[in-house]
């Protein structure tokens, strides 16, 4: 067994270390020193831990191990502080991080692929057959069929078993392939080199443009990154992971930036077997990170795909910038829209298109935030759509067929114009072009769900939870299409799964609220409402606090929260939306629908809820409430 890793191959059965073919000198203890990291690599291996096996007779000091880890990596050729293969663990000791790869020794001057015996010469038939397989050489006991017949014939019978010999190897090697064949394949978080010196924007930002770029192969199924997100912890194990998937391959890797370095190995293994088909390393100037990329998506869709075709091949490596920073900052930004942080997200995407003006996803990027963001910042509705019109139709003038730019025209069409044809047509389009677009499938859900589409809307958000599963975000949402369906203890139950494995998510704790409510638990309703305003909820919990003290008939509590919101709107801006809910809670319907009109002539995106939310049934009979609900193509 030999172990191989970048451009070196170590063989400690013959001790010794060679870099492309040639033997490099190391002292023996160097070499034991090397193998011992090698073959604990999966781990950190403690001072003492190598001392005891390096030196199992000796009293010797660490300065020792020192000196003798310097020398390894000189031997190496490794940059003092770059870590390229041994890392050093401040306190424990050291870990081998190259990525490596095992195989057989060589043997007779070749390389022994894993599993195939190495041969002095090369296999052909024997002249000597035993008679057991009826070709006996002519004399004592010779098979009657021989018997009289000419060389000519023989040849020609020998002729014709070893043809079959060969097609029946050939029908077998091809059943083998077919057996083989990779049909899905999981593209996991990329990992530090060095924990320390993390980088998660930079991990989740390449693995999610191979995700994108494999996703283009025909025949292929590429899991999203929203279905590998929580593999991202270094003491994941790849393999589990792939099984966990149910896919055939898994595409793992280390990551490391130095400055305007960046290191990245990566490697493709096959869970059945867990037989590596690829790996590759790559140290290089932040500039070829493009380069990078395209060749691990090359090399690993020919394993994926031997029969590429060029058109696939430019649709792999299709480039939406050609600048570093750039992309760098679009990464950041994407990075910054899974964590819900979206004035990061905005700053990121600004700083992208700024320096590439023609990068036509950072443009979609920006419409996608900007056409959301009042309902995450209780922000002014018309402010934040006009940028995201003007962001998408950027997008869209440089790429038509962008998907990231049709979804973001969707949620403009639903959340800003209440066009509910236009907002259909755009999801659907950006679904059309990339079937695992989350934002697009949550978008239509969204859409079915406030036009009365109920299962359909349940429909929709199920595929979105099957693309990420671990997101609260679509958990939360289907409970809140179930919610607008007077489904209450089907989406009291998917709430109660939502927030066990994410406690903290304010909107989950808004809809549990209002279930409660809707059971007339006021104790637990206000709880919750409470809950969700130390979340990070905004004035949405707030006034879902007046509104529920109203109708507990504490009319001094909800008129103290409905001064509170009346005293914020002097200083920012409080939906007219909310500070209409408080005034329903009151049973002032005239107050209420005053509020709401004003809602309707400021495009607050709240309105949309109007038609469904069980909270405005009391309303459903007046005149003025119908005609808003006309007004927005939302009467049934």
């Amino acid at each position: 067994m030999a172990y191989e890793f970048n451009q070196f191959r170590v063989e400690p059965h013959r001790r010794r270390v060679l870099r492309e073919g040639q033997v490099i000198p190391v002292t023996p203890k160097v070499f034991d020193t090397l193998v011992l990291l090698i073959e604990r690599r999966e781990k950190v291996v403690t001072k003492d831990e190598m001392l005891a096996s390096l030196w199992p007779d000796g009293v010797v000091e660490e300065n020792n191990l020192g000196q003798v880890i310097s020398k390894l990596r000189q031997a190496l050729g490794e940059v003092p502080g770059d870590n390229a293969y041994i890392a050093t663990m401040p306190g424990r000791g050291y870990r081998f991080v190259a990525e490596t790869r095992v195989v057989e020794e060589r043997l007779n001057g070749q390389a022994a692929a894993a599993g195939v015996p190495a041969t002095d010469k090369p296999m052909m038939p024997s002249a000597d057959v035993s008679a057991t397989n009826g070709f006996a050489a002519a004399g004592e006991g010779e098979h009657p069929l021989w018997r009289g017949m000419t060389p000519r014939v023989g040849a020609a019978l020998l002729l014709l078993a070893l043809c079959a010999t060969l097609i029946s190897l050939a029908l077998a090697r091809r059943g083998t392939r077919a057996a083989d064949r990779i049909t899905s394949v999981a593209v996991l978080p990329f990992k530090p080199l060095v924990p320390q010196n993390r980088d998660q924007a930079l991990e989740f930002g390449i693995a999610d443009i191979l995700i994108g770029r494999l996703a283009t192969l025909n025949n292929v199924s590429v899991r999203s990154l929203g279905r590998v997100r929580r593999y991202a912890d270094t003491s994941s194990n790849p393999l589990e992971a792939g099984r966990e998937l149910g896919v055939d391959a898994v595409l793992d890797g280390h990551i490391h930036r130095s400055g305007e370095r960046i290191r990245i190995t990566a490697r493709l293994v096959r869970v059945a077997d867990e037989r590596q088909l690829w790996s590759g390393q790559f140290d290089e100037d932040f500039k070829s990170v493009f380069d990078i990329q395209d060749s691990i998506a090359r090399r690993v869709a020919e394993q994926l795909a031997p029969e590429l075709d060029a058109g696939a091949t430019r649709r792999m490596t299709r480039q939406d910038t050609s600048d570093p920073a750039a992309y760098e900052s679009y990464l950041r930004g994407r990075f910054f829209m899974s964590l819900a942080q979206p004035l990061n997200a905005i700053r990121m995407f600004e700083e992208a298109a700024g320096r590439d003006p023609t990068f036509a996803v950072a443009h979609a990027g920006l419409a996608d935030i900007y056409s959301r963001l009042p309902v995450a910042t209780d922000g002014r509705s018309a402010d934040a759509m006009a940028r995201a019109k003007s962001a998408a139709a950027q997008a869209i003038a440089i790429e038509p067929n962008l998907a990231e730019a049709h979804t973001a025209l969707g949620w403009i069409a639903f959340y800003g114009d209440w066009n509910w044809v236009e907002s259909e047509k755009h999801f659907m389009r950006a679904i059309q072009i990339n079937p695992d677009d989350f934002s697009a499938h949550v978008g239509l859900a969204h859409l079915h769900s406030n036009t009365g589409r109920f299962q359909n809307a349940l429909h929709e958000i199920e595929l979105a939870m099957a693309l990420e599963p671990t997101s609260p975000l679509a958990g939360t949402l289907r409970a809140e299409f179930l919610y607008h369906a007077r489904r209450y203890d089907d989406a009291k139950e998917q709430l109660r799964q939502t927030l066990m494995a994410s406690p903290g998510f304010w909107i989950a704790r808004q809809y549990l609220g209002l279930l409660h409510h809707q059971e007339r638990n006021i104790a637990e309703a206000l709880a919750e409402f409470e809950s969700s305003r130390r979340s990070g909820g905004g004035y949405g919990p707030l006034a879902m606090v007046g509104y529920t003290q109203a109708i507990a008939g504490r009319r001094a509590e909800a008129i103290a929260v409905l001064r509170s919101l009346m005293d914020a709107s002097k200083q920012s801006y409080v939906p007219s939306y909310y500070i209409a809910l408080v005034h329903l809670g009151l049973g002032d319907d005239a107050e209420t629908l005053e509020w709401l009109e004003r809602g309707h002539a400021e495009r607050d995106v709240r309105m949309v809820f109007i038609g469904v939310d069980p909270l405005w049934d009391s309303l459903r009979q007046n005149r003025r409430f119908i005609a808003l609900l006309e007004s927005m193509n939302l009467a049934r």
